[in-house]
């Protein structure tokens, strides 16, 4: 391992250091530099042995070859060698970089998301387009707002069939999900064969389950086998579309599915869908399994933390009964107004936050490529970054800066409150573009960060809505989960979800409940 500039005297401000063409130490006496295992292949070999054959989180790499530990030493970054590529890592929430020189992280992500926005570079016209789609209808707070009733409807539905029994966690959040979602009006409305249906079928099941982690296996782990299971998705949204061709066809104009559609300046009708191409296929794959997948996995972590945090679950119980006891006295168990996103985060809000900041719902550290050199500042001094480089980000260890969260390893939803910038702090200002302390809605921070997730705001506040209506009128319990990172899934899953188990809660009058002060 190389040691710091500190250590070794700092040098000339302003200075800039173009790279070695040969592989050694790229920024000497600037930007610490891990040497790595292989002197010819530096970290390739190992990194693939961990990752791919062995299955660990490559967030644990990091941290098991004492790259994590290099770059804590010397201002959150490092570099290193994967093969003959020059790496940057990265363990800060912070930019480095323009959107506008990263190409996608592998030149396989057509043929994973076809034309999914994702896919596309900075600059590509169809970009901003692709994105509205989406950000229109999830990610305009009065619209999530105006969801809230008829999430707690579905929800509601959904959890008194699963009442009384045992569950795996992380079926009862999928299924949950994807049926919540499938239901809403104006979202994917695909009320005639919803998608737990899919989720359960011999045929697409395991790909539509695991559609993310198959991809992430792809990306962060560098894999490209994993790619062969991939063709399943194209007959899966054919046939999603075809058994819900009349629900689409009605659906609000809001609707997700069909906005594509017209951005395609195609009319939904039976032949346009039986003549799409595969790219466009599988885009539309893309955004429907992101709707309720990485929800679901973000649901998961909240659920599971909550049940492992006594005092968090009282003050999340506390709150979720005053916020399904208006019904009581209206009739109307569904309509009583929530607190929206343009209100002060309730501790219900801040516990999703910090679900998603410890255990979130993207991998543990991706990475993208750079396509021309530019000017990376650290320290004072800025160096020249050459095209091809691998810009990696650790989000696992960026989520638990201890500059940034006060109890970084810990849950509580005090670590969210540390970030408010004033007593106007609002779901939707934390959640915003240009906010970069909790990295689980971008795949590497870059500056204004022009691809987060366009539904973070749908996501967080229907978690919101479903914890309210699960802990306001069920117990809860949990058992056998065990929250460190699950091997061989490049998605960061609890290593044993366990089960859950709720009942109807024949408890306090929700109307005269006294809400304890929070005190997690």
């Amino acid at each position: 391992m190389s040691v710091s500039a500190d250590r070794l005297g700092a040098p000339r401000q302003g200075r800039t250091v173009a790279l070695p063409q040969a592989p050694g130490v790229p920024f000497p006496e600037i930007v610490a530099h891990h040497d790595g295992p292989s002197r010819l292949h530096g970290h390739a070999p190992a990194f693939h042995e961990a990752t791919v054959v062995r299955g660990e989180p490559a967030s644990h790499y990091f941290r098991a070859s004492g790259i994590s530990a290099c770059a804590e030493e010397n201002g959150g970054l490092c570099t290193f060698w994967m093969g003959r590529k020059l790496a940057v890592y990265q363990i800060t929430n912070e930019s480095l970089v323009g959107d506008d020189i990263l190409a996608p992280s592998t030149d396989a992500n057509r043929e994973l998301f076809g034309d999914f926005m994702g896919t596309l570079p900075h600059d590509h016209p169809d970009r901003p387009g692709k994105r509205a789609v989406i950000e229109r209808s999830l990610g305009n707070a009065k619209f999530v707002e105006r969801l809230a009733p008829a999430v707690r409807r579905h929800t509601a539905d959904h959890l008194g069939r699963a009442a009384g029994r045992p569950v795996p966690l992380d079926d009862f959040t999928l299924s949950l999900t994807a049926y919540v979602d499938s239901m809403i009006p104006g979202v994917l409305d695909l009320t005639q064969r919803p998608l737990p249906e899919y989720l359960h079928s011999a045929e697409y099941g395991r790909v539509v389950r695991g559609f993310f982690d198959l991809a992430s296996d792809v990306i962060s782990n560098d894999n490209p086998a994993a790619m062969h299971e991939f063709d399943v998705i194209v007959p899966f949204v054919r046939d999603l579309l075809t058994d819900n061709f009349d629900s689409l066809a009605n659906a609000p104009e809001s609707n997700m599915i069909r906005r594509h559609f017209a951005l395609w300046e195609l009319p939904f009708t039976r032949q346009s869908v039986a003549a799409l191409d595969a790219a466009r296929i599988k885009e539309l794959g893309t955004v429907i399994v992101a709707t309720y997948d990485t929800t679901a996995l973000s649901l998961m972590w909240a659920i599971g933390y909550v049940e492992a945090t006594p005092r968090v679950k009282d003050t999340v119980v506390t709150e979720a009964r005053r916020g399904t006891g208006t019904e009581a006295r209206t009739g109307c168990p569904y309509t009583d107004p929530l607190p929206h996103a343009g209100a002060t985060p309730t501790v219900i809000d801040l516990v999703v936050l910090e679900a998603v900041r410890l255990g979130g719902s993207n991998p543990s550290a991706l990475w993208r490529r750079t396509t021309e050199s530019f000017a990376l500042r650290h320290r004072g001094v800025s160096v020249t970054v050459p095209p091809g480089t691998m810009m990696w980000l650790d989000r696992r260890q960026a989520n638990r800066d201890p500059a940034v969260f006060p109890e970084p390893s810990r849950f509580s939803p005090a670590n969210i409150k540390a970030i408010f910038r004033s007593d106007r702090e609002t779901v939707s200002s934390l959640l915003s573009r240009g906010r970069y302390e909790i990295n689980s809605f971008s795949m590497v921070n870059a500056d204004r960060n022009p691809r987060k997730c366009p539904g973070r705001l749908f996501s967080v506040r229907m978690q919101s809505v479903i914890l309210t209506e699960l802990y306001g009128r069920y117990t809860v319990a949990t058992q056998g989960t065990d929250l460190q990172l699950k091997h061989h899934a490049s998605m960061p899953r609890p290593a044993r979800p366990g089960n859950i188990t709720i009942r109807p809660d024949p408890g306090t009058p929700r109307d005269t409940a006294t809400p304890r002060e929070p005190n997690p």
